[in-house]
């Protein structure tokens, strides 16, 4: 523990954006319940998406109701 943070916390989530998981965590306190509003209020899981499973994990694990929306993004290179 460092400073009352887990490394854990400290661990980036989202390296396109570099979102720390404690950046997730205090969006998800301030009211965001969905991946949508995640993104919106730290730019977590915006870019190549592989981070989105981990995204979702967080957002269950603050009680936060499964989102059964499917993200799908065409690979680099490609447009949608």
């Amino acid at each position: 523990m460092l400073g009352g943070l887990t490394i854990a916390r400290m661990a980036i989530v989202c390296h396109c954006e570099v979102v720390r998981e404690r950046t997730i965590v205090k969006a998800v306190q301030r009211g965001a319940t969905t991946l949508a509003e995640v993104q919106a209020a730290c730019g977590a899981a915006t870019r190549c998406g592989g981070c989105e499973p981990a995204v979702r994990e967080l957002l269950q694990r603050a009680g936060a109701p499964a989102d059964t929306h499917v993200h799908i993004r065409p690979a680099f290179g490609l447009s949608a």
